[in-house]
């Protein structure tokens, strides 16, 4: 089929939100190690979202001290770096009232065996 290309790509779950971040970097400015930050606490929100139905308990369990911990332990990083990289993704909006803004989440199915990203572009003839 014409006008269309894909791509299947085998990835771990843990690594997908990073990826994620990756791929629609053209609509945000996040570095290398935001990225990788913001990508560890997309997938524990996500772990977390099937045992945790309430959003507010959810988002509190998903930045509390125990999974900064596993983040800082996971990316080799020190606590100031954590929290700078964390100030950061506050400041530019990515983070509001202790949750990740909903642009930033894919809208991912519990057990889900794929995701699709889909970009469609409108060309302009000039």
């Amino acid at each position: 089929m014409k006008n269309i290309k894909q791509a299947n790509i085998n990835i771990h779950l843990k690594d997908l939100f990073t990826r994620w971040l990756d791929i629609t970097s053209a609509f945000h400015n996040l570095t290398k190690q935001q990225k990788q930050v913001l990508g560890l606490f997309l997938y524990y929100h996500y772990k977390y979202q099937k045992e945790i139905s309430n959003n507010k308990i959810l988002w509190k369990v998903v930045f509390d001290y125990d999974t900064r911990q596993e983040v800082k332990n996971q990316l080799n990083i020190k606590d100031a770096v954590l929290q700078n990289i964390l100030s950061k993704l506050r400041k530019d909006g990515i983070i509001k009232n202790n949750k990740i803004i909903s642009t930033f989440i894919p809208e991912l199915e519990q057990n889900s065996k794929a995701f699709k990203i889909i970009f469609n572009f409108n060309i302009i003839h000039d």
